[in-house]
């Protein structure tokens, strides 16, 4: 999974020693448990393989970007196929979300 540097810096709150660090956090669950990913309406829905770890990871990530990341409303749900990771926003920061994780970035190979 892709998480571009290039974003607005007015769009996140945080330093650069900070984003890189979890820019990091997101590429490792990524490489971990990563299945498919979508441009929505609204931003994006990323699905994650099942597993309480990999959904207490992404609910301390979806909360954590809450906080830097105000622009966007982070989702986390869960299915039996899955973890699932809706952000969505509206106007320009719809670009900005889909931005963050990329058009389209090849999957993780399994």
């Amino acid at each position: 999974m892709e998480i571009n540097e290039g974003l607005d810096p007015a769009a996140c709150s945080l330093d650069a020693a900070d984003g890189m660090a979890r820019r990091q956090r997101w590429l490792d669950l990524a490489d971990r448990a990563l299945i498919t990913k979508a441009a929505t309406p609204t931003g994006v829905q990323l699905r994650y393989r099942p597993g309480i770890e990999f959904e207490r990871e992404l609910r301390q990530l979806a909360s954590l970007e809450t906080e830097c990341c105000s622009f966007a409303t982070w989702s986390v749900t869960s299915d039996d196929d899955g973890v699932i990771l809706d952000v969505s926003s509206h106007g320009e920061g719809v670009a900005s979300v889909q931005a963050m994780f990329g058009e389209a970035p090849p999957l993780p190979v399994r």
